[in-house]
């Protein structure tokens, strides 16, 4: 295959991005203001705090130094330098110095713009790329795990200076490319469907369960391996299931099939429950993995009959598990009783019906996307006449007159905008030399198709310095809402040049805000904003934590991104993040957050009762999990993570030498005592007074967001039992009493997250404005340069004057000059 001259263009692009032309800029005039106010604890002699303003160069083209004199304006224009209990510097002389410094520090900002714009070549990150390819050739392929994780900037894998360009990268995309390209081009015989209806009874591995007499000798060379019954069939024909291990409901009849989408039908219902309806889960097995399709609460002794569509693998059959049953109220497990003396619970199983896989058209869709109308026949395949199946091929009377036309057409779809004139001409003659080779046309095509994917024009967003064209405003806005390319609509108002209309554009954000594609922009900006990708990262204590589950884990990310898009959806405030007075919930969350009256599996908008805890997003438990580790939490780590993420004042790090706490996993001490030791030195003290607060206000949250008056221990301490879904009781220890009270820096003080919440609603514009800043840079593609703050001011007053609505806010950003800007 030759080889594409794609990876030196590359590369130049990438290296000539980086290169930042030498700022000339005078420095600021700061000798004075120091001198009276500042050197006498910021010399090099007594650097206090580690500071050493008499060592700060005026160096404009270090960004660690720059970023320095941008913390120097910061904390004197805050007032918290000098210290409240030091003489204040006369309002004149902190106007001059703020107005000099900043300044010289917008000018300086302002020349690396004007020379490469505010955001510096954009690559599509691997989620884009996936998505982006998949929309391209209507396949479903996933792609992700083939391309090396992106780099994270400020937050988020959107940032261009985190997604460089490794050799590595390139070599990842070509075999990116190759497996996308072969997954489309599928001229085979249609594949064979399959649609049943199968009892659960029928299973063989339930047949050999329930047939074989108790007591069967299963080990000739055991006798103590007698067999047990533990399923117990029903005279409605049902099969019960009573523990979520062994053995499990596994439709080994439904096997044989090729991947792709499926309906997928059950019908089951709770066992013994009391009135109390089970949780049941459906995997798709392919005896390596399981991936959860869904979860379903099933009604107690009525038939519930389930109907979705999930994604299976080839040839993957169907696993169905209860949910927290197989112990009975005396505590005497199935195993050792067998289940006709059972009187535990269970989940009945009926019947499954899988209909799949869904398409509309044979060959897919995936082939017309390639070579649009380019004629496909039928063809016959197998030897013998019983045999043969019907099969397609392309074959152009004028290959290379096809191949240039298809390339052409193909490649103006991935550039997404129209070709410069012989801007196709490379890849064409890719495949034209192929053919001079002899190879056939589908092989040699394949050759351009794969060099048009690994295109810089494809992998990377087309911005020149300045004002964006409609055509790159329509790939920002698409990458933002969407994570994938612009659809028609965007594309034919970019030629008609009407997208940057101010109505238009508003007009378009509507409409793609209710497309079903705008969940993508939901899962991956909360996703990294929140931190809910680490939702995996720890894993709760068992004994700590029994009532943990994989339920209660999905599910607190739906509440979350559930909560994200009734903001988008409603235009609710965004002041709603801090404190609101309903919250998103199912089932599961409902019992985590001991809230009565929710019933069944899905996520919706519940009123919370007066006085509850709950309310915006640091308590919701996806946060609080998150924020801890899987057995203690640390009010450090949660109260730097809402400044971080809610205040948008991320805290210093730690000074050198600085040791940190050691987690007391017996319950013996709190964690505010071992906070007050810490905090004893002044170099602790003053970023802690800041930390803290709202750590401790969270405290009355544990590990997996269940709200607590005592922490639990895994030594001494009274006996209590949990509440959750199963009809098993689950015991825990508990310890010391959580003190949740606190003080803010400013001496405002809380006793609890109420009064905390409260506080932060008096003065919501820190919240407001950090998540501008945010949505602005998961949306840009850049960090928050120093003179963007200015930009930023318009956006936050533009969307308050408006009643302060989410949906609004990214509106304003969208009409603001830093979106429609490189």
């Amino acid at each position: 295959m030759p080889a594409l001259p794609t990876t030196v263009t590359l590369q130049r692009l990438v290296f000539s991005s980086m290169c930042v032309a030498p700022l000339c800029q005078a420095a600021p005039d700061t000798k004075a203001f120091f001198g009276n106010h500042c050197l006498e604890c910021h010399d090099t002699e007594t650097r206090k705090g580690g500071v050493d303003l008499e060592a700060l160069r005026w160096a404009p083209n270090e960004k660690a130094a720059y970023d320095k004199w941008v913390k120097v304006y910061d904390v004197v224009q805050k007032g918290e330098m000098p210290p409240k209990k030091e003489d204040r510097p006369a309002a004149d002389a902190s106007r001059a110095f703020l107005t000099d410094l900043g300044d010289n520090l917008s000018t300086v900002d302002k020349q690396k713009i004007a020379a490469n714009g505010r955001t510096v070549l954009r690559r599509l990150n691997r989620e884009e790329y996936e998505r982006t390819v998949q929309d391209l050739l209507s396949i479903s392929l996933p792609l992700t795990a083939m391309l090396p994780a992106d780099t994270p900037l400020y937050g988020f894998d959107t940032v261009s200076e985190g997604l460089r360009l490794s050799t590595l990268q390139m070599e990842k995309y070509l075999e990116a490319a190759d497996a996308a390209v072969d997954a489309a081009i599928n001229l085979g015989p249609e594949p064979a469907p399959i649609s049943g209806h199968w009892l659960v009874k029928n299973e063989e591995g339930v047949r050999k369960n329930i047939d074989t007499p108790e007591g069967t000798l299963t080990n000739p060379n055991d006798p103590k391996s007698k067999h047990r019954q533990l399923l117990r069939e029903l005279p409605d024909g049902a099969i019960v299931f009573f523990d979520q291990g062994y053995p499990a409901a596994q439709i080994r009849q439904v096997e044989r099939h090729p991947a792709g989408l499926f309906r997928i039908r059950v019908s089951a219902y709770g066992f013994q429950r009391k009135g109390e309806s089970i949780p049941m889960r459906v995997y798709g097995d392919n005896f390596k993995d399981k991936q959860l399709l869904g979860w379903f609460d099933m009604p107690a002794d009525k038939p519930r009959v389930v109907e979705f569509v999930g994604r299976l693998r080839a040839n993957e059959h169907l696993r169905i598990e209860p949910t927290n049953t197989g112990v009975d109220e005396k505590g005497q497990n199935v195993y050792n009783i067998g289940a006709k003396e059972f009187g535990g619970s269970g989940l009945a199983i009926q019947w499954v019906e899988v209909e799949g896989p869904l398409k509309e058209t044979w060959p897919p869709r995936s082939m017309e996307a390639l070579f649009g109308d380019t004629p496909i026949t039928k063809i016959e395949e197998g030897r013998k006449n019983r045999d043969k199946r019907v099969a397609y091929e392309i074959k152009p009377e004028d290959p290379k007159a096809s191949a240039k036309a298809v390339l052409e057409r193909f490649a103006t779809k991935a550039f997404r905008r129209p070709l410069e004139p012989g801007e196709a001409d490379r890849y064409v003659k890719l495949t034209t030399d192929a053919l001079d080779e002899q190879l056939s046309y589908l092989d040699a095509i394949r050759i351009g198709f794969r060099a048009i994917l690994t295109a810089p024009q494809f992998l990377f967003l087309e911005e020149h310095t300045g004002k964006l064209t409609d055509y790159a405003l329509a790939s920002r806005l698409s990458y933002f809402l969407w994570s994938t390319m612009p659809d028609e609509e965007l594309l034919k108002l970019a030629t008609e040049k009407k997208l940057s209309d101010p109505q238009v554009l508003r007009g378009q954000v509507e409409r793609m805000l209710k497309n079903e594609r705008a969940k993508a922009f939901v899962t991956n900006f909360t996703g990294q904003w929140l931190d809910l990708r680490n939702i995996d990262a720890t894993t709760p204590d068992k004994k700590l934590y029994p009532e943990a589950d994989e339920l209660l884990r999905v599910s607190m990310v739906d509440e979350t991104e559930a909560f994200f898009t009734e903001l988008l959806a409603s235009n609710l405030p965004v002041t709603n993040i801090i404190h609101s007075d309903f919250a998103m919930l199912n089932s599961r969350l409902a019992a985590h957050y001991q809230i009565d009256g929710v019933d069944g599996e899905q996520i919706r908008k519940v009123t919370l009762p007066a006085n509850s805890p709950r309310g915006g997003i640091i308590t919701q438990a996806s946060v609080l999990k998150v924020t801890a580790n899987g057995t203690t939490t640390s009010p450090v780590l949660r109260g730097a993570w809402v400044m971080k993420k809610l205040l948008g004042q991320p805290p210093s790090p730690p000074p050198p030498g600085v040791g940190s706490l050691e987690p007391d996993t017996r319950g013996a001490t709190t964690v505010r005592e071992q906070l007050d030791k810490h905090r004893n030195s002044e170099t602790c003290k003053g970023c802690h007074s800041k930390i803290d607060p709202p750590g401790f206000a969270l405290e009355s949250f544990d590990v997996i967001g269940g709200f607590r008056d005592r922490y639990r221990s895994q030594d001494k301490g009274d006996t209590a039992t949990v509440s959750n879904t199963r009809k098993k009781r689950l015991y825990i220890k508990l310890g010391p009493a959580v003190d949740a009270s606190g003080a803010l820096a400013d001496g405002a003080a809380f006793t609890g997250i109420i009064d905390f919440k409260s506080l932060l609603m008096a003065n919501p514009q820190p919240v407001v404005r950090a998540l501008t800043e945010k949505l602005v840079i998961y949306s840009t593609g850049a960090g928050i340069g120093f003179s963007d703050r200015p930009a930023i001011d318009a956006i936050v007053a533009k969307t308050e004057e408006q009643g302060g609505g989410l949906r609004t806010l990214v509106q304003e950003i969208v009409q603001s000059p830093l979106f429609q800007s490189k």
